[in-house]
């Protein structure tokens, strides 16, 4: 599964009201540096609020999660961000084995899964059996990132970074190429 989300907003007008001062590889100079800087910091961002909201290590989310990016070019003047993957493993999630079961915390919200079992053998994972008999056994999983990155408190911090930072890096980078001159 994979998930994109590109950045279209209303300050797009104030972006190109800025640049249309510059000439013409000058503008896609100064949108290009502009876009990368600031989808670099979305990046991180979504990474950290999306750990905070699923309540998993940032590694786990980089292991499971497989989150990546395009970066801006001349010619594509576009920045993504998308995610592959899956959910993450219920032990991710601070779970340890209690008398009913296994207790973890995903979201942030410690809860039971009863009739759960945790198997050191298989590294630490949390197990459901099948069936009545000892084999099948099924691993427990809990949030699925690329479903978690484009809601709640992540999908409000990419948005809210975007629209603030785009316009003051472009008036940035616009006052660096022109040393000062145009604002």
């Amino acid at each position: 599964m994979s998930l994109i989300i590109r950045w279209h907003g209303d300050g797009i007008a104030k972006v190109m009201a800025a640049t249309e001062k510059l000439a013409g590889p000058q503008r896609v100079k100064v949108l290009n540096r502009a876009i990368n800087h600031t989808g670099d910091k979305v990046f991180t961002l979504v990474r950290r609020t999306l750990s905070k909201q699923i309540g998993a290590p940032q590694r786990a989310i980089e292991i499971y999660g497989k989150l990546h990016k395009s970066r801006s070019s001349w010619g594509t003047l576009t920045y993504t961000i998308w995610c592959t993957g899956g959910p993450i493993p219920l032990k991710h999630f601070r779970a340890f084995q209690v008398t009913e079961g296994v207790s973890a915390a995903p979201w942030n919200r410690r809860r039971p899964y009863e009739h759960a079992f945790i198997v050191k053998s298989r590294g630490g994972h949390a197990f459901w059996r099948e069936g009545r008999g000892r084999l099948p056994i099924k691993r427990i999983a809990g949030p699925n990132v690329p479903k978690e990155m484009v809601k709640d408190a992540t999908a409000a911090a990419f948005n809210t970074v975007t629209n603030t930072e785009m316009p003051r890096r472009v008036e940035h980078e616009i006052k660096r190429l022109t040393n000062g001159v145009l604002s």
